[in-house]
């Protein structure tokens, strides 16, 4: 079995713009205040990607539909903005993209925002972030 998120999180290491923004700093969570070097700095360009609860398992085409919360942050609210813009660029692919899951290729049928942007400071990193909630639908197994 896959796991939808990992999926999600691998697709967005894979855009190189993206990437080169937010320095690899791509979790299901935030790494400000970790010790050594696993740690992110603060504040810095980032993005978080995690389950927001809900969604529907379509249990005839092995296909899970999801509502994912991403922050994307950043050194001030217009860098925050720009991981945001970049995040909002990966959900304009017109067609399915298969990412990789625990050696497994999953396939990304659609990831499109769900609500508009929303300013905040996170209280747990005390950093600028954007927060935006998407919907995907992430297939178990390629279809031809």
């Amino acid at each position: 079995m896959i796991d939808p998120l990992e999926a999600v999180i691998n697709l967005a290491r894979q855009d190189a713009d993206l990437n080169a923004l937010v320095e690899q700093r791509i979790a299901a969570r935030h790494k400000f205040g970790v010790k050594g070097a696993t740690g992110w700095p603060v504040p810095s360009a980032a993005l978080q990607l995690r389950y927001d609860g809900g969604g529907t398992p379509d249990t005839y085409t092995r296909r899970s539909r999801l509502r994912l919360e991403a922050r994307c942050y950043g050194e001030s609210q217009a860098a925050a903005f720009q991981v945001y813009a970049r995040l909002i660029a990966l959900t304009r692919r017109s067609t399915r993209v298969l990412a990789e899951t625990g050696g497994v290729a999953a396939l990304i049928d659609y990831l499109l925002p769900d609500s508009g942007p929303s300013f905040i400071q996170d209280p747990a990193a005390g950093v600028d972030a954007v927060l935006v909630f998407l919907k995907t639908a992430v297939a178990e197994q390629a279809a031809a």
